[in-house]
Parts: structure tokens; sequence; C-alpha cells
């Protein structure tokens, strides 16, 4: 394999072309910042990194290839913001000094930590499976499948921003059953958010970016709005001395869902605790039972005593509660083709939701469907 053919957009061969004709990648769209590693590093011997598919306050993802095995990849670099700097000529992470590289050191080795444990979730359906891990450059790097998909951000702009709420369940039900394993082996996500659900092309949810290194580094950032996601944060993830635990991430589920059916995330938690502005659901004319939106706003409460103490019990609040679905397991998205833009139809129609082991129909004022 000649790797000057490939393209660094898609992994597909291109050959001499200035443009792939399979994604439209040209070189030099990749992203401009000294930070990331340009496209054709190789790593480890054997991982080609192609472009950046994202990036956030504590690392960034590229588009890789596993050179012995020919498959796509996708490759997390630990790299968080205002600890470490790198010029454009050398690989190696550079560290500042201080107290921030002390801080820096334990945040790296949570991130390899959380990798190991998470390597062992390979078989759950709700996470990415991570197939591979090592240290080098300085930092290290968590080796993933390659999804193709959208997140759950993107779903929600292609759905003018808002879906009904049995949509909502589809999508975060799945999410909220994996996090009840994981909890059980003691990692917190600490950063659920419409940004790291993940829906893939053939409509399984995937939970992205466990945050481990985002508590040991939290104390000693200059910027709270690089470590928390404003809106979906509970307050005590705001404090030094706040008391974390699963009920910390029965919050920012609420927040998502809260944001995926109003269309706007809840007030900041820090407001909340002075002033309580939040506005349920059915006061702003969201069409939504009873029990699921009580369900909902006890997840949010502002103190952690007064959230659902784990994942499992907001699961099973929301089982429960929905119509006709008290035994179901949903693992998929509803299973809609199209190939263009959604448009809301005229009239109300039914919306089949495939559940997993239980198929349950529900009548909804909106047909969505997912757009690759």
């Amino acid at each position: 394999m000649n790797l000057e053919d490939l393209c660094m957009g898609c992994m597909s061969v291109k050959g001499s072309a200035d443009i792939c004709p399979t994604c439209h990648w040209q070189d030099g769209d990749e992203e401009e910042s000294v930070l990331f590693l340009p496209p054709g590093t190789i790593l480890n011997h054997k991982y080609l990194l192609g472009k950046v598919l994202g990036s956030g306050g504590f690392g960034v993802t590229y588009l890789a290839l596993d050179l012995d095995l020919k498959i796509k990849l996708a490759i997390k670099e630990y790299l968080p913001n205002g600890f470490v700097t790198r010029n454009g000529t050398n690989q190696h992470v550079s560290v500042y000094s201080g107290n921030q590289e002390s801080a820096y050191r334990d945040g790296l080795k949570k991130f390899l930590e959380e990798a190991m444990v998470l390597a062992k979730f390979s078989t759950m359906p709700g996470i990415v499976t991570v197939r591979d891990y090592f240290a080098e450059n300085n930092t290290a790097y968590l080796v993933m499948y390659y999804l193709d998909g959208i997140t759950f951000k993107e779903f929600l702009e292609r759905n003018n921003e808002v879906i009904p709420y049995e949509t909502g369940l589809t999508i975060l039900l799945p999410a909220l059953s994996a996090l009840s394993e994981v909890h059980k082996h003691n990692i917190l996500h600490r950063d659920i958010s419409p940004d790291n659900i993940y829906i893939t092309k053939d409509r399984q949810i995937k939970l992205l970016d466990f945050g481990a290194a985002r508590q040991v580094l939290g104390e000693q950032s200059k910027s709270l709005d690089v470590i928390l996601k404003r809106g979906y944060a509970p307050e005590e993830q705001y404090r030094t001395r706040g008391k974390q635990g699963p009920w910390t991430d029965v919050y920012a589920a609420g927040a998502t869902f809260y944001r995926a059916i109003v269309g706007v995330t809840p007030p900041d938690s820090l407001e909340r605790l002075a002033e309580d502005s939040l506005i349920a659901p059915s006061k702003l004319g969201i069409t939504i039972p009873f029990s699921i939106e009580r369900a909902l706003l006890k997840a949010l409460a502002v103190r952690s005593s007064d959230r659902y103490q784990t994942m499992q019990e907001f699961y099973e609040a929301l089982i429960t509660s929905s119509p006709g679905n008290e035994k179901s397991n949903p693992q998929s998205l509803p299973n809609e083709k199209t190939s263009t833009p959604p448009t809301p139809p005229a009239s109300a129609g039914c919306l089949t939701l495939a559940m997993g082991l239980v198929g349950i129909t529900f009548c909804a004022t909106l047909i969505i469907s997912v757009f690759f």
C-alpha cells in the first residue's frame, strides 16, 4: 500500500487525485493548530493518522488506519488545554511547569487507567469499543473502532433542534443502561451531553468521551468552561469538595433529555441554587406524560440528595412511566429511511421504535429520521 495514495479525510485510496473522489478531502483541509498532529503521522509504528474528527478541553480525536489490519479507527490523544504545548515540527508534548505539570501527570495516569477499564466493556452495546491504548510523545492514546454516524447534537440540529419525548427516550435509554453498568465499576462519565452520545449509521447508541482526567485536572484549570458544560453540569461539579457519584451523571442525563425535548438547556445549576428558574416542559407546551416529566424533574433536582442516586433508578423510572413500555429495553433508533433533509409532515404520524426485545409503537407529532 502506498500511503501517499490514501486520502487523509476518509482513508480510501484516492491515487494521485488532488481532491478525494470519495469524501472530497483535499490536502490542506486539516485543522490549523500546532497542538494537533498533522495528517500522515504514524503512531506506535502502525497507526496512520488522518484528519481531526473532533477536539475538546481534554483531548483531540483523529481518524486513523491500522496499517497491519487495514481497518479504519479513531484515536483519541490526551491533550488538555492550558496544560501543554507542541510546536509544529515536533510530535512531543511539552508540559507547563509547576502545579500544572503535576496535575497533567495525574490526569495522564487516570486517562490510561480508564482506557484499561473501558477495554473490558468491549462487548457492551452502548460503549465505544476500546481496542488498544499506549503512551507516546509524552502523552497517551486511546484506540477505538471508527463509528460511522452522527452525534446526538447533530441529530437535534437536523430535526429543528426539538424532538418528541418518545424519540428522546429511544436515544437516551440505551445510554442510561450502559452508564448503569459502568457505574458498577466506579467509573463516572462526568460530561454527558448531546455532544457525547453517538448515533451510528445502523442506529445504535454509543457513549463517547468518558472523563476520568476531567476530575483530576478540574481544580488546576483557569477556566471552568474547559472542564464543564454549563446547563449540563450539576452544582457539585463546580465545587472543589463537591461529592460526585452516579447522581452527577443522572443530572447531566436529565439535562440532555430536557434539551432534546424542549430545545434549550436547563438554567445553569449554580444559578438554580439561588433561585430555581427551571420550567417544566409541560408548562412550555411540550407534550409529555406527567409520570415521565416527574422522573425528569427529579433527575434535574439541584441538590444531589433530591435526585435519583443511581442511574438504574432513573432508567427504571422512565421505563415504567412509558405507556405500554414497562419491560422494554431499547437498543436502536427508529428505522425510517430517507435521503432528504427533514420536513415535518402536516399531520400526526406514528413513530415505531425498535426496542430490542419488544417492539413498541408511539404516536408522535413528527416523524423523526436520521440522515447520513
